[in-house]
């Protein structure tokens, strides 16, 4: 991925759009390094995706040979993380979980040429509930939770990280990428955190003290524990628990 880069036309300036209006057009993108075209929306946040994760490669790892086996993408968006971890990973199997239904579509889309991606409409949190997705900021990259009953109209089963490692075949995480706009205070501040957290190899999470106060935290309360060595890259921050790598 390093030496073939992605280039990418920026995103056309659409002024008083509503999300719906701009989810209309849809294209087909090649990305160089790609064997597979990713569906793209130009007048969306998905061309500052595109450049974030395939040219500035924001989930690239300071790690020499790495090579997981089972990786969980929490806020898979419209799947362009999940398609550089499936081509810098391609033996790892990938569990990808997204709540938004457009976006959804999208990820089952650009992920359909990868067999070892499984999607999953649901909403990372810290217990099995319901929530509802709300558009506080007319981004489809910034899609918020909030917690409801099973009546609403709008409601969506949450799953937990615990649950999908459970009901996977592996005993561990190897990377746990977490981008869910602020519920990650809720997943941290669970009540089996730990259960999960004890077998997680790379973290990388995007915080979001701007949309939910105490989401870092959290993050740190319950990372205070276990000795993990951080590192930067974009607006990422990554754990690695050097002695479940060597």
């Amino acid at each position: 991925m390093t030496e073939q880069r992605a280039y990418i036309r920026p995103a056309p300036v659409v002024r008083g759009a509503s999300v719906a209006e701009r989810n209309a057009d849809c294209r087909i993108y090649r990305v160089s390094g790609l064997k597979y075209p990713l569906a793209c929306r130009p007048n969306q946040d998905d061309p500052i995706l595109l450049r974030n994760i395939f040219e500035a490669e924001e989930y690239r790892l300071p790690i020499e040979n790495f090579n997981p086996k089972f990786i969980i993408d929490c806020g898979a968006n419209v799947g362009y993380s999940v398609v550089y971890f499936a081509n810098v990973y391609p033996k790892a199997k990938i569990i990808a979980v997204e709540p938004e239904e457009v976006n959804f579509k999208m990820l089952e889309g650009n992920a359909t040429f990868y067999d070892q991606v499984t999607c999953i409409r649901s909403a990372i949190w810290d217990k099995e509930t319901y929530i509802r997705v709300v558009d506080d900021y007319n981004s489809t990259a910034g899609f918020t939770t909030v917690e409801t009953t099973a009546d609403d109209p709008q409601a969506l089963k949450t799953t937990s990280i615990g649950r999908l490692l459970e009901g996977s075949s592996f005993d561990r995480i190897d990377l746990l990428k977490i981008d869910i706009e602020g519920a990650e205070k809720e997943v941290f501040e669970a009540d089996d955190v730990h259960d999960w957290l004890s077998k997680t190899a790379v973290i990388a999470i995007e915080l979001h003290d701007r949309v939910k106060r105490g989401c870092s935290s959290a993050m740190f309360r319950a990372l205070a524990r276990y000795d993990y060595f951080l590192a930067l890259n974009g607006e990422n921050l990554i754990f690695i628990r050097e002695d479940m790598i060597n």
